[in-house]
C-alpha cells in the first residue's frame, strides 16, 4: 500500500515539474517575439546590380451568377440527365449544366441569365424550336 502511495506521488511531481518546464518555454518565446530586429542597408560602390521587372496584366471576365436559369428538363435518374446534358451540347449549347434541384432529383439546364426579362425573351425563342416547347424558367433564390 505504501508503495503504490509512494509511487503515485512520484508520478504527481514529475506531472507538476513538466508544467513548470512548459511554462518557462512560452515565456522565453514571448521574449523572443518582443525583440527588434535592426537592419542595415550596405552600399557598394563598384557593384551595380540591375533587376528587370515584367508586369503582364491579364484580364478576365466574371460573369455574374445567373438568377434564371432555361430548364429543359428535371429527371429522377442521373443517366436520363447525362444523355439531355450530351445532347443539349451536340446542338450547341455549350453552357448546359445539370444541378441537384432536391435530394433525389437532377436539373438540366441550357443557358442562366441575370435578368427575368432575358430569360423570358430566350425562352420564347427555344419555344418556336420543336421538341422544346417544355423549357422552362427557373428562379434561382
Amino acid at each position: 500500500m505504501k508503495t503504490i502511495l509512494l509511487f503515485t506521488l512520484v508520478i504527481l511531481a514529475v506531472a507538476i515539474s513538466g508544467c513548470q518546464d512548459k511554462k518557462k518555454v512560452r515565456n522565453t518565446n514571448t521574449q523572443k517575439e518582443a525583440v527588434k530586429v535592426e537592419t542595415k542597408a550596405v552600399l557598394i560602390k563598384d557593384t551595380i546590380q540591375v533587376t528587370e521587372t515584367k508586369t503582364v496584366t491579364k484580364t478576365t471576365v466574371v460573369k455574374e451568377a445567373p438568377e434564371y436559369l432555361l430548364v429543359g428538363g428535371c429527371f429522377r435518374i442521373k443517366d436520363n440527365a447525362d444523355r439531355m446534358y450530351d445532347k443539349l451540347h451536340k446542338e450547341g449549347y455549350a453552357n448546359a449544366i445539370i444541378m441537384p434541384y432536391s435530394r433525389d432529383l437532377y436539373m438540366v439546364a441550357y443557358e442562366g441569365y441575370k435578368t427575368e426579362k432575358e430569360a423570358i425573351a430566350a425562352v420564347r425563342k427555344i419555344h418556336k424550336i420543336p421538341g422544346k416547347e417544355e423549357t422552362w424558367i427557373y428562379q434561382i433564390k
